[in-house]
């Protein structure tokens, strides 16, 4: 399987940080949109109710999974 960089809205909660894990244990990068300044190189700001995002953050980005939103 081809690696990718994947980026991933909602990665804290309870879908989406299995999501990271599974895609981190299977060799893929994974880009974290978080809605507060990063803390991390794998983090990038965005900003859903603005509608921006960090696009330079994005860049190589192969999928983009949008998991934010109501909660589960």
């Amino acid at each position: 399987m081809e690696l990718s960089r994947i980026a991933v809205a909602g990665s804290s909660g309870l879908i989406g940080s299995a999501l990271v894990r599974s895609l981190t244990a299977d060799g893929h990068e994974v880009v974290r949109l978080v809605r507060r300044a990063p803390r991390s190189r794998d983090e990038v700001r965005w900003d859903p109710e603005g509608k921006s995002v960090d696009a330079a953050g994005l860049a190589g980005c192969d999928a983009v999974v949008n998991l934010a939103g109501a909660n589960v």
